[in-house]
């Protein structure tokens, strides 16, 4: 593999750590200064606002130009977000904040995604997709264990995030070796919309109401369930470690298996998975529950992903990525509003049976697509 691949990876294990606590961290300063969940699944809303606008342009915007460049933008404006979140008491600047790292963000995934699908083909794209989310979910991990700098202010978090973003930017700065996609200028031709998978489209949009709802789920689930900020942050460990473990497991089989098969049965399980909070709320049984819920919700994305590359013409691949990550977006702009509202309206009870009936509902759609002709359904 190039060198380039090897970097992606250790880029995006090194910023999933800001990822995985700039917004957890926020939810919860949120939640103790009392702020309705509803504004709260807003603020965090507006991050994926931007990524719904701009991830086609991300797309087109790697095809053009240099590839390099492009990615150092991405982690600039993901570093200077991260440490703007200092002012997260100031509403309006919060919104603007997260709209500005949405930005930031798209940039990052559409650029990974697209060098890691560049370097691979059908043997082992699967395999390399799996690590790509394992490496992303450790750094999540060790971001959600770095959640009790709260206590020393809670500016600290926000400054950690931001330096460990920095350290990628200057990664990149040094080693990346920078390339043009061959054939990006010369080949005028634009994938519409409409030669997606529609499969794909709706996997990544599932994915994204799934880890948007969760990360502001969980934190105040577990807050009013009477659990201290340090059981919450076990619980957010719990969800990330899941996907370390068992994610890989998923990305290898789907180089093996049917990738229509291999979500349908991701559905089933997590449709009884989501329906096990309603019986028990012990702090163990929640922190085992999380651990598998985290390690099968991102099946979503890398099998999805993976349907993806297989269906599109390879010239097509920074563009479907854009188009992926953007219906990743649509789902992430409706998930943290739908979570809030569903605990505001029964805090232990309601989104888990609204997640149950999503992962059901997802089913029934790759059962119809089977029988319809196997995939060969595409958007219009």
């Amino acid at each position: 593999m190039h060198k380039n691949f090897y970097l992606s990876l250790i880029g995006i294990a090194i910023g999933g750590i800001g990822f995985g606590l700039i917004n957890p961290v926020t939810v919860i300063l949120l939640e103790k200064a009392e702020t309705p969940a509803l504004l709260t699944g807003i603020a965090t809303t507006a991050g994926y606002v931007s990524i719904v606008l701009f991830s086609p342009l991300a797309g087109r915007l790697l095809k053009k130009y240099s590839i390099r460049k492009i990615g150092l933008i991405g982690f600039f404006i993901w570093t200077a977000g991260a440490l703007a979140h200092i002012y997260w008491h100031n509403y309006p600047v919060l919104l603007s904040v997260k709209f500005l790292m949405g930005i930031g963000g798209t940039i990052i995934f559409v650029s990974t995604e697209f060098i890691i699908n560049y370097y691979s083909d059908s043997s082992n794209r699967g395999k390399n997709t799996g690590i790509y989310v394992v490496l992303l979910s450790i750094g999540i991990a060790l971001g959600t264990l770095l959640i009790w700098t709260l206590e020393i202010s809670d500016w600290v978090p926000f400054v950690i995030g931001s330096a460990v973003m920095f350290i990628v930017w200057i990664l990149y700065f040094l080693f990346f070796e920078d390339f043009q996609f061959a054939g990006g200028n010369s080949n005028n031709r634009k994938m519409r919309l409409r030669d997606m998978p529609l499969i794909s489209l709706v996997s990544s949009a599932v994915y994204g109401i799934m880890e948007s709802s969760l990360v502001v789920v969980i934190p105040i689930y577990g807050l009013r369930s009477s659990y201290d900020t340090t059981e919450v942050s076990s619980f957010l460990t719990s969800f990330v470690i899941g996907g370390i473990i068992l994610l890989y497991l998923i990305g290898y089989m789907a180089d093996k298996v049917n990738k229509t098969n291999l979500l349908s049965a991701v559905s089933l399980i997590l449709a009884l998975l989501f329906v096990f909070p309603l019986f028990h709320t012990n702090f163990v049984y929640l922190v085992v529950l999380f651990f598998l819920i985290g390690g099968i919700v991102p099946a979503y994305y890398t099998l999805g992903l993976n349907y993806t590359m297989e269906k599109v013409n390879r010239h097509y691949i920074a563009e479907a990525n854009g188009y992926y990550v953007m219906f990743y977006g649509i789902g992430t702009i409706a998930g943290p509003v739908v979570g809030s509202l569903m605990i505001d309206i029964e805090t232990k009870v309601a989104y888990w049976i609204f997640a149950s009936f999503l992962c059901l509902f997802f089913w029934l759609i790759l059962r119809s697509n089977k029988k319809e002709g196997g995939g060969n359904l595409t958007a219009s």
